[in-house]
């Protein structure tokens, strides 16, 4: 499983890279558009930098935890932390080029992210493996 955040989230920073480039070259004028479009733009730009993050560290640091319990609320939360990372970024397409302005699409990805992380952090609180 921490293989699999890595690479995913190795891959979710290249989709970081590539909206950062649609940016640039749909709106190479900051100053012509709305600068609340240009915010939303930008938040959800970061929103999918954050999501990548939070893979990276999981497939850096990811431990299945022994008991059977465990292991099942860290799945749970990492399919939840992948559903949160295409919400996100299904968001940022939507709210920037279709509806260029906010929708729940975002919000609902954030609190995916936010599910994920407390379901790995339920599964790890109060379990000590061997060092």
């Amino acid at each position: 499983m921490a293989r699999l955040h890595l690479v995913f989230g190795l891959l979710i920073f290249v989709v970081f890279l590539v909206t950062g480039q649609f940016m640039r070259a749909d709106f190479p004028d900051k100053d012509a558009i709305d600068q609340t479009l240009r915010i939303l733009m930008r938040s959800r730009h970061i929103y999918i930098l954050f999501s990548a993050l939070i893979h990276v560290a999981l497939g850096l640091h990811f431990v299945t935890s022994g008991p059977d319990w465990r292991r099942i609320i860290q799945y749970a939360g990492s399919a939840v932390l992948f559903t949160s990372s295409v919400l996100l970024t299904v968001a940022f397409v939507q709210e920037t080029y279709i509806f260029t302005a906010f929708s729940d699409l975002s919000r609902f990805g954030i609190y995916t992210s936010l599910s994920g992380v407390g379901l790995h952090l339920i599964a790890a609180v109060g379990y000590r493996r061997a060092q």
